[in-house]
């Protein structure tokens, strides 16, 4: 997926699979992160409704579902609803058991300005 995404600071949104404390390690850091996995009453959403709140907050999606996600951000994209940009890892590289490596990879992202940013990135 191509096309810019403006550069001004990203707020993410991180799929359930992650743990809350990731969400609450990057925002002491100063960064607009929200996890869905600290909500009990956003827990189980539907990956469709995850991308709505998303886009509807003005978030990036950070997830490792790329099969499910990388749909609706192609049909975003093609005009069937509003965008939410996504970026993508994997368990592989970043093992949700350890944070510390995550958290400093997405610190990292979050601050970099250059080059700029595209609607689909990975980690």
């Amino acid at each position: 997926m191509t096309g810019p995404v403006p550069p001004a600071r990203e707020a993410l949104l991180l799929d359930e699979h992650f743990p809350p404390a990731l969400a609450g390690l990057l925002r002491q850091s100063g960064f607009d992160v929200i996890g869905i996995a600290e909500y009990p009453t956003m827990c189980g959403m539907r990956d469709d409704d995850v991308y709505r709140l998303a886009a509807d907050q003005g978030r990036r999606v950070v997830t490792e579902n790329v099969r499910d996600f990388r749909p609706m951000l192609t049909a975003a994209i093609g005009g069937q609803g509003p965008v939410a940009p996504l970026l993508l890892t994997t368990a592989k590289h970043f093992p949700r058991s350890a944070i510390g490596p995550l958290a400093t990879a997405l610190s990292g992202w979050l601050q970099r300005t250059s080059p700029p940013k595209q609607l689909e990135e990975w980690l």
